[in-house]
């Protein structure tokens, strides 16, 4: 089966064309920036002249991404490609066109070509801060108050997946990531805070941290995050269309302090919070068991794996050795 993966080239994206190509897939990495080096730190290149495609490609420009979809007999596709929380700040007329118009885009060239699933990559930030919500975990269909535009932007396309999904009949999957991390991130605010709380000590250096010691996260290893995508794509249409994704959940502190736990000299420093749209407070207890019951999902990192094996593939990758068991 041959899948269209837009923004394959990214974070996420390259670990879910890594899994695809793993189960035997055929996989066109459809990307505004086509680079080669994150599937490069996951797959051979064996693998990838064998199994890949990239295409320098625009989720807006529909023409080209249907001819795309056309010519290589695409059957489904994982929609990956978005502009971050703080480019989006930066830049809002290019994160609602790319992450609105572009997923529409996305979703209208599937029913164009009667593709048969669609999975695509929503957002813990369609929720709302703590107060908003009764109960302790915030439930998987709970409302949406999102604190920014990115959010915002966000519950927008579940509306209109909910919209193709009724009106057309198609099947489309939504996966509310939260806080996914690993080495390699190089965009957005969860990539600076494990530079700083994660990265930076592994190697020795000062970590300053852009998250208050407090912050309750939803600590996502980016193996299960891709394992969970792929696991999307290859189920039966569910009765639930978006799923909230997350881990374990931990403050900043806790993270910190396990960090010191493997690098007892690590120098960090955990900055206030700014009273911004990028550094809005945020829970990550959300409640996972529809992901659990309808697609049997269960996040095979602990916190402590994840953050070890980050720590560990930077030391690598830097030529250190590994952290003592």
């Amino acid at each position: 089966m041959t899948y269209l993966v837009t923004g394959g080239a990214g974070f996420i994206g390259s670990h879910v064309v890594r899994d695809l190509v793993r189960e035997g897939e055929q996989v066109v990495v459809y990307d505004w920036f086509p680079e080669r080096s994150a599937l490069t730190r996951l797959l051979s290149e064996e693998e990838i002249n064998s199994s890949v495609k990239i295409i320098h490609g625009d989720v807006t420009n529909f023409s080209q991404l249907t001819r795309t979809l056309k010519e290589n007999n695409v059957e489904k596709v994982i929609h990956m490609a978005a502009i971050m929380l703080l480019e989006f700040n930066a830049n809002p007329l290019l994160g609602v066109r790319v992450n609105c118009e572009g997923t529409a885009s996305v979703f209208e060239a599937a029913r164009f070509l009667g593709l048969r699933k669609v999975v695509w990559a929503s957002s813990g930030s369609v929720y709302g801060p703590p107060e908003k919500y009764p109960e302790e975990y915030i439930p998987n269909d709970a409302a949406h108050y999102p604190q920014n535009i990115y959010g915002a932007a966000k519950s927008f396309d579940e509306f209109v997946a909910g919209y193709y999904s009724d009106r057309y009949g198609m099947d489309i999957t939504a996966l509310r990531f939260v806080m996914v991390y690993g080495a390699g991130q190089a965009r957005g605010r969860t990539a600076a805070i494990i530079r700083e709380l994660v990265c930076h000590p592994a190697l020795g250096k000062p970590g300053k941290v852009p998250a208050a010691s407090d912050n309750i996260l939803g600590w996502t290893y980016v193996d299960d995050a891709a394992r969970a995508t792929v696991l999307a794509s290859k189920a039966s249409k569910t009765s639930t269309r978006a799923f909230s994704v997350r881990g374990e959940i931990h403050t900043v502190q806790e993270i910190a302090d396990y960090v010191k736990e493997l690098v007892p000299d690590a120098d960090i420093t955990l900055l206030p919070l700014e009273k911004s749209a990028s550094h809005t407070i945020m829970t990550c207890k959300y409640d996972t068991s529809m992901i659990e019951e309808e697609l049997g999902f269960h996040p095979q990192w602990t916190m402590k794996q994840g953050i070890r094996e980050t720590m560990n593939t930077v030391r690598r990758e830097h030529g250190l050795a590994p952290l003592p068991s």
